[in-house]
């Protein structure tokens, strides 16, 4: 739809009438090459549409056209039904009362069996999302996450995230869909997403750090064999706000320690070293189960791991009479973290950057995937990492 040039002497036609006929005189026809000319057309001037805006008439016929095109069995025209629509949505940000109209066709759509399509539908339904329409959307998301496959999961739980803490109207229901992700897809919950709870509960206050407390020990109660990930949220949660619980029926700090202590035979090694870090600022709060925490770090001061084994010696050193006073700053409660862009977001945006794009008009047929992928050269061996922190190097922040 580029301006092409007017004959001499010839009337200019008006673009909106142009951009009128394109979209309502466009009829599918039995001529596939005709039908893909035609709509290849009609594509260009709904996006020509959304350029103008509200200046533009016919953008109320586009939505009603979009929202036809992604309910259609045509794999291709329900593709770039669903791009057009996010990109609407981030660029017309007043229509998506319009879309919200869509939005059961939208949300079906991630069942779809195509992946690209599945893709652009979470993309939608992520930039549609708002403070009215979180907890409904978040819910819907979370259903989802039970049977999506692999190839999607791991954005999928950073979009829930976001949305969660985005849009929350109280940080409490954050944290339980935090801990509901993890408990649902624990191997596809990155780090930044624990990163994040921990800065988030630190820097609430008293009444938010108890409601987790409170929920990571009521979760950890009902898990038999619970994710790693699980696990460290828990160990970080009780080892610095353990002491809001320790008072309630069934949550005293020995029966804290004794129920962490269950999954520290069976944990990652750097699942353990934290769990020794959490032994001991309960420890240190609470002089009744120094005993029970001092014959842990006893029994792993010669554990075959060496992150492990180090932290129990410094531990067991720590304790002497002499470093009393160092002690008390190593132990003591973590500081409020320094608010900064949320570090889900970051994760979120490199990760849609490290994707292949995806050309929304040309799509690769799972054959000619299959060509690509035998030609590819083989991956690179995986690098070794130093055990990660649950801080994720939070704690170095000034």
């Amino acid at each position: 739809l580029s301006r092409p040039p007017i004959p001499h002497g010839a009337p200019p036609r008006p673009w909106p009438q142009v951009l009128q006929r394109i979209v309502s005189g466009t009829e599918v026809t039995k001529n596939v090459n005709k039908n893909n000319a035609t709509h290849a057309v009609l594509f260009e001037a709904i996006n020509l549409s959304i350029h103008l805006g509200q200046s533009s008439e016919t953008l109320p016929q586009c939505i009603n056209l979009l929202g036809r095109f992604i309910s259609i069995r045509e794999a291709n025209i329900r593709y770039l039904g669903l791009d057009t629509m996010a990109r609407l949505s981030q660029e017309q940000p007043h229509t998506l009362d319009d879309l919200k109209k869509h939005q059961s066709t939208i949300l079906f759509s991630l069942k779809d069996p195509d992946i690209s399509i599945r893709r652009r539908a979470l993309d939608l339904v992520y930039a549609m999302c708002d403070t009215a329409t979180v907890k409904e959307t978040v819910s819907e998301l979370l259903n989802y996450l039970d049977n999506a496959d692999d190839h999607i999961k791991e954005e999928l739980v950073l979009k829930i995230a976001i949305l969660s803490e985005r849009f929350a109207s109280d940080n409490s229901w954050y944290v339980d869909v935090v801990l509901q992700l993890v408990r649902s897809a624990g191997d596809q919950v990155a780090d930044e997403v624990l990163y994040r709870i921990v800065q988030i509960v630190t820097n609430q206050g008293e009444d938010l750090q108890r409601y987790a407390a409170q929920g990571v020990w009521t979760i950890l109660n009902a898990e038999v064999l619970p994710h790693k990930n699980l696990v460290k949220v828990a160990g970080y949660v009780l080892g610095e706000f353990g002491h809001t619980i320790a008072e309630s029926p069934g949550s005293s700090p020995s029966e804290q320690i004794t129920l962490l202590h269950k999954h520290f035979r069976n944990a990652d090694p750097d699942v353990r070293a934290l769990l020794l870090n959490t032994y001991v600022k309960i420890a240190h709060t609470y002089a009744e189960v120094a005993q029970m925490v001092s014959e842990v770090m006893q029994q792993h001061s010669a554990a075959m791991d060496q992150e492990v084994q180090q932290r129990a010696a410094e531990y067991i050193s720590l304790s002497a009479p002499s470093l009393a006073s160092i002690k008390g700053t190593v132990l003591e409660m973590m500081p409020h973290f320094t608010e900064r862009e949320s570090i889900v977001s970051k994760a979120l945006a490199s990760k849609s950057k490290g994707d292949d794009p995806e050309a929304p008009t040309r799509r690769v047929e799972p054959r000619a995937e299959a060509a690509h992928a035998e030609a590819a050269p083989p991956p690179p061996p995986p690098s070794r990492q130093e055990t990660p922190d649950l801080l994720g190097g939070l704690a170095d922040e000034p």
